[in-house]
């Protein structure tokens, strides 16, 4: 099963001025959005890790697992698809030993920008899963990745795009993809979404007592799906799972190689 889901983290007003909201956050539009809702954060590396660190505590659990994972396994150069502001990515390479290079994609100017200026022991650089091709970038780099790492990102992709970076990932060589999967839709939201179109009806809403929907639905900007949906994606990349597991707030973890 599969559903679009749609943010409200942003302001309503920020949100109202991106356009469409049926159609997916552009790499301008999430940098806008970013710079306006966050910008007052990003003036140095403290002020930039004591709001990230606050906001997102969940984060760290799922930080540990892949640290553990990564000495456990030996693997050493870490890439990191979809990195957002990059400090998961900061923090992990003072995890590692001296010699590991973490380097951190993602298409917000904004967030590489203020990476390269505030957190200067990574390699952050502007990539879009949609229109960049992966295969350049280790000869681009000279590194070769040992392990790639979604945080919380790969569901930002249609199907097609979804199949396509991974299995470019696996033709680049890494060794193992590590997919922590904030669109992973569980049993109870499936249900949820079976029972969607009831709870607009406004009649049935009226007899509940519920208030009516919020007009305006947020932004476009990737999609929820269910575990069998998953693997089959997965399965269509040509890769195949070596164990499914959770870790903090990630419900569902797939390690693939």
């Amino acid at each position: 099963m599969k559903r679009k889901i749609y943010t409200k983290t942003y302001n309503a007003d920020v949100l109202k001025g991106l356009g469409d909201e049926n159609s997916i956050m552009t790499a301008a539009e999430h940098s806008y959005a970013s710079g306006q809702e966050f910008g007052e954060h990003f003036h140095t590396t403290e002020t930039l890790l004591r709001w990230y660190l606050s906001q997102n505590t969940d984060k760290l659990a799922a930080l540990g697992f892949l640290i553990d994972h990564i000495y456990h396994n030996g693997f050493l150069n870490v890439l990191s698809l979809g990195a957002g502001p990059c400090v998961l990515e900061y923090l992990l390479k003072y995890s590692l030993p001296i010699d590991a290079k973490v380097v951190a994609l993602d298409y917000t100017s904004f967030f590489i920008q203020s990476a390269q200026k505030l957190l200067p022991n990574i390699t952050a650089i502007q990539f879009d899963f949609v229109n960049d091709n992966i295969l350049d970038l280790p000869d681009r780099l000279n590194i070769k990745f040992d392990i790639a790492v979604f945080y919380g990102s790969a569901y930002v992709m249609d199907d097609l795009q979804f199949t396509d970076l991974f299995k470019k990932l696996k033709e680049m060589g890494v060794k193992q993809i590590i997919d922590f999967h904030a669109g992973y839709m569980t049993w109870k939201a499936m249900m949820i979404n079976f029972l969607e179109p009831f709870r607009k009806i406004t009649v049935m809403r009226k007899l509940l007592r519920r208030p009516p929907l919020d007009s305006h639905a947020g932004k476009f900007h990737g999609y929820s799906r269910s575990r069998r949906e998953l693997r089959r994606l997965y399965q269509e990349a040509g890769l195949s799972l070596v164990e499914e597991t959770s870790a903090g707030d990630y419900l569902y973890v797939a390690i693939l190689t």
